[in-house]
């Protein structure tokens, strides 16, 4: 029996890997991998690769929610992989990206190994249930009214050098405080998601994705949240992992709940860092994360020849490119404070 697929519901649950390569890829030539690839995935048959001469557009189309598994599309030298988040991890999109002809493609990247669990999930439920109604976390308030449009915006930017994850955190979260405290509002509680994996899963693809959960960040230096990650336990999923009678009641429960909580029982930030890439046949890397809960922003980033690609994603009923542009401009500058005051590393 397959685990359910519990999350929020508002949103598409797809992640998104923009690799630019050296010359436009043959779409025909990628048709044929996914076709092998599908069947290696016992997935249904793939939808053709999409092209379009707009980068912007091609996103947008690629992350409007989808069950499909996994989404190609071209622009230019441009090759956009789009996937449910259920069916495929970041990790996951680096080797499918070795599958499409690009091998190799590695990532360094290490897992969390055996790490304890949060608890079970009533104690889980009830300490996040607390959080929400004593301590929720920090919000983002975006610069200007939200103007409602469905979709998301996405942004990105390269900065040099490799940078770790708590590195990225650290400025994350001072950025946080600094852009609430610019509008007149205390940042309290900044709450950070961080995306991991138990293992390297190698040429094994699928969801192996975990999450840990930082709170109070604020409080923290770079070398304090590095101490916190190294002991953070792998957050409980909202259903028991092993099937029940009860599964699908308890299933239904959770995503009414988190439809209706996910406002405040979800992170200030998410953070996903796929690791220091090694990708002879790549020039360039960005990646999305997911953009559930709280305040709905996730921050991606990637290291390939030598810089680190940042991105921020967050909903377009409540950003815009201006607004999210600033606020990731903020976090690269705070970045480069951290990364020069830790020595780089």
């Amino acid at each position: 029996m397959t685990q359910p697929w519990v999350a929020d519901p508002r949103i598409g649950w797809r992640i998104l890997l923009t690799a630019e390569l050296p010359d436009a890829p043959d779409p025909g030539v990628l048709a044929g991998h996914l076709a092998v690839l599908a069947a290696e995935q016992q997935w249904p048959a793939l939808p053709a690769p999409r092209v379009d001469p707009s980068l912007e557009r091609l996103r947008t189309a690629l992350l409007a929610p989808d069950e499909a598994p996994l989404l190609l599309g071209m622009s230019g030298r441009h090759l956009v992989l789009s996937a449910h988040h259920s069916a495929v991890d970041g990790l996951s999109l680096l080797a499918i990206l070795g599958r499409l002809g690009l091998a190799p493609v590695t990532s360094a990247a290490r897992g969390v190994g055996d790490r304890t669990t949060s608890g079970g999930v009533a104690r889980t439920i009830g300490r996040r249930l607390g959080e929400v109604a004593f301590r929720p976390p920090a919000e983002v308030t975006p610069p200007s009214p939200p103007v409602p449009q469905p979709g998301d915006v996405l942004v990105e930017r390269a900065v040099t050098g490799s940078h770790r994850t708590a590195t990225i955190v650290a400025a994350a979260a001072r950025a946080v405080v600094e852009h609430q405290a610019a509008r007149g509002r205390t940042a309290r509680h900044v709450a950070m998601a961080i995306g991991a994996v138990r293992a390297q899963s190698g040429e094994a693809i699928g969801d192996h994705s975990v999450l840990l959960r930082l709170r109070d960040v604020e409080r923290l230096d770079a070398a304090g949240i590095a101490r916190a990650l190294a002991a953070a336990p792998v957050q409980t999923p909202p259903i028991p992992v092993e099937p029940r009678p009860w599964t699908p009641l308890v299933a239904r429960a959770a995503t009414t709940g988190l439809r209706l909580l996910a406002p405040r029982l979800g992170s200030t930030l998410l953070v996903s860092h796929l690791g220091e890439v090694t990708a002879p046949h790549v020039e360039r890397l960005a990646f999305h994360p997911v953009t559930g809960g709280g305040s709905g922003i996730s921050l991606g980033a990637v290291g390939l020849g030598g810089e680190t690609v940042l991105s921020l994603r967050a909903r377009a009923d409540s950003w815009n490119d201006d607004g999210l542009e600033q606020l990731l401009e903020a976090i690269i500058s705070l970045l480069r404070e951290e990364s020069g005051a830790s020595g780089g590393q």
